[in-house]
């Protein structure tokens, strides 16, 4: 059998690689032991990588060579839509959105050789543009009475065909500014929905939603999302209106409601008390001084950050469950080969519930890395 001669590397992957690590164009030029005007035009695609490059990069990263070789997609283009403060950083904004691109291009891949369903999300249009009436229809579609509560809302969004990844930023601890990252779009029928890093099971719950709202209303989005957007607004009553119908907050949410009675809605519906008291502020169900109120209680609790009644945790299972059924055996190097991504990613976006006991990267970087030479003939 003829051996494969090894594919052209692509510069923007070297970019790519220095935004995942927080590198300067000097600092992996350093790693690799060129110049920056040769790793410069390396980037721009004004020179070809060398394959002795792509080597060293792939040794010095623990990387497949495939990593270097993939083309993006147009699925991979476009803003993304993210959950953020203002803590955060342009280098760390651009280490999420090349993260996220990895894990959603591992999702699609082996979602679409898996032969999962396609993401099935309802128009807007059909429901007049309602995050409330969208919501409905969605709760409707799963099977969920008008005020039944949701159980699991990672799985929910499962059964859509929207990938979910948790704990996507495992590189930099410190940097927690980003909560959730997405990036709706016409072309991509299997979207991904990735958190940034652990949050309490009642932030999980509304953050996915939230951005699963920004997948359903902003495929059309032509830049960049702000916190205090009308597509932000959106995207909150949506996962407000999946998580707590109306009828559910009309029905059990007074004017006089204490924060005690909010704490019984949490523990039946999953959502936070400070989500409760502005869905029921938004739907006019108390008043914005009543809202401000409870805020400042909330506060002076201590519970703003930290509050009773803890929610379970969700633990996405799709993206191991596609692995698993493309790859079988060896499946994190292979699917590293293949997709092109790192195996250590791999292990920590699926929980290592792809293989049990789960290999440790080092030992699966080898085994990808055999996997290449056999397939090209290349010396690594």
């Amino acid at each position: 059998m003829a051996l494969e001669a090894l594919p052209r590397a692509h510069g923007q992957r070297l970019t790519a690689l220095r935004s995942i690590h927080g590198l300067t164009q000097a600092d992996l030029a350093a790693r690799l032991d060129v110049t920056q005007s040769f790793l410069s035009h390396l980037e721009r695609g004004s020179r070809p990588v060398p394959d002795t490059l792509l080597f060293q990069a792939s040794r010095e990263f623990n990387l497949p060579v495939s990593f270097f070789t993939i083309q993006l997609a147009p699925a991979e283009v476009g803003p993304v839509t993210f959950r953020k403060n203002s803590r955060t950083t342009a280098r760390d904004e651009g280490r999420i959105v090349a993260l996220y691109d990895e894990a959603a291009r591992l999702f699609r891949g082996v979602s679409e050789t898996s032969g999962y369903q396609a993401a099935d999300l309802p128009d807007p249009a059909d429901h007049d543009d309602d995050p409330e009436l969208v919501a409905e229809a969605m709760r409707a579609i799963a099977g969920l009475g008008p005020e039944d509560p949701v159980l699991n809302a990672t799985r929910a969004l499962e059964r859509f065909g929207i990938g979910v990844v948790d704990n996507l930023d495992h590189l930099n601890e410190d940097a927690r500014g980003h909560t959730a990252v997405s990036r709706p779009s016409h072309y991509n029928s299997r979207p991904l929905v990735a958190l940034v890093a652990d949050v309490p099971g009642a932030v999980k719950r509304l953050t996915v939603l939230h951005e699963a709202g920004h997948l359903i209303f902003d495929r059309d989005l032509s830049g960049p999302v702000s916190t205090r957007s009308p597509e932000e607004k959106r995207a909150y009553k949506f996962a407000g209106a999946y998580l707590l119908p109306e009828r559910v907050v009309r029905r059990r949410v007074s004017e006089t409601l204490n924060l005690h009675g909010y704490l019984t809605i949490k523990a039946d519906y999953g959502i936070s008390v400070g989500a409760i008291i502005i869905r029921a502020r938004d739907l006019g169900v108390i008043s914005a001084d009543r809202a401000r109120s409870l805020q400042i209680q909330l506060a002076s609790q201590g519970w703003r950050y930290n509050e009773p009644v803890p929610v379970a945790d969700e633990t996405p299972l799709l993206l191991g469950q596609a692995i698993r059924k493309v790859y079988g055996k060896q499946a994190i190097a292979k699917a590293a080969h293949e997709i092109g991504t790192a195996p250590e990613w791999i292990i920590q976006w699926t929980h290592a519930h792809v293989e049990t006991p789960s290999p440790g990267p080092g030992k699966v970087i080898d085994l990808v890395q055999r996997m290449h030479a056999r397939q090209t003939g290349q010396a690594i």
